[in-house]
């Protein structure tokens, strides 16, 4: 079997593991429930579900779309994620070809995007499952070939997440309110340690115009007030995957342009 396929398929199936489990942390994690205890069980009847049940999209549909014990209807939304995330494990794996190491970092950057727009769009929140897990997925990598090395992925956290932080700082002193979440400045960091400092440094860039590209427009037109929050993770996120494969040729541009 050709490499290629066999990593399509092994990314398509841990995309739609990581969606069931993005389904248990977009409901708890606002509530500030436990992520492991109690198990999965039907939120009406409290009923345990077993694991033959609990299968990515499949468990959905052998069940009906209903609990196996009180019959209530279960979200579609729960087969929804699980299916989002094997398509986006899928194309992350597509993109990356027959390279592991870049599957992997590709894989993450764009199956999480799901907890990062569906909490903080709402919640203004950014889940430390994602930003310090990206943190120690990134250094963890850095000690395997084709990484970006142990030392630049230290350095990436270093300078991005501690950069981030004293911006955040100098802005709420000069703005008199609070500036941007710490949420934001670890997920920042755990760029900074997949990718280096550098292409992290790009997605800020890309990730503020987008943020600007799309917030002010709708802010206008459905009359919101300027001065209210911005979930800027889900534009930073949204970034990442892009610097990752463009971005040293927008530093070649820029340098260029310079």
């Amino acid at each position: 079997m050709d490499i290629s396929v066999f990593l399509w398929g092994l990314f398509a199936v841990l995309g739609a593991c990581f969606g069931s489990f993005f389904n248990v942390l977009i409901y708890r994690m606002p509530r500030e429930m436990s992520l492991i205890k109690p198990g999965s069980h039907c939120p009406d009847c409290k009923h345990k579900i077993a694991a033959w049940h609990n299968v990515p999209v499949f468990g959905w549909l052998f069940l009906g779309g209903r609990c196996a014990n009180c019959k209530r209807a279960i979200p579609v939304r729960y087969p929804l994620v699980e299916f989002l995330g094997m398509l986006l494990g899928f194309f992350a794996a597509f993109l990356a070809g027959a390279d592991l190491m870049k599957s992997i970092i590709l894989f993450w950057l764009i199956v999480t995007l799901i907890p990062i727009f569906a909490i903080d769009f709402k919640y203004l929140l950014l889940p430390d499952t994602i930003t310090i897990g990206g943190i120690l997925l990134g250094f963890a990598l850095s000690f395997f070939e084709g990484s970006i090395g142990w030392l630049s992925s230290l350095i990436g956290i270093a300078a991005c997440g501690g950069g981030l932080f004293l911006f955040s700082i100098a802005c709420s002193k000069a703005l008199k309110k609070e500036g941007m979440g710490f949420g934001d400045v670890k997920l920042f960091a755990g760029f900074g340690a997949i990718m280096g400092a550098e292409l992290a440094c790009v997605s800020l860039i890309i990730g503020a115009l987008l943020a600007l590209l799309v917030m002010i427009p709708y802010r206008f037109f459905a009359k919101k007030d300027m001065q209210s929050p911005l979930p800027f993770g889900p534009f930073l996120g949204l970034a990442a995957p892009i610097s990752y494969l463009f971005g040293n040729d927008c530093l070649e541009m820029l340098l260029r342009i310079i």
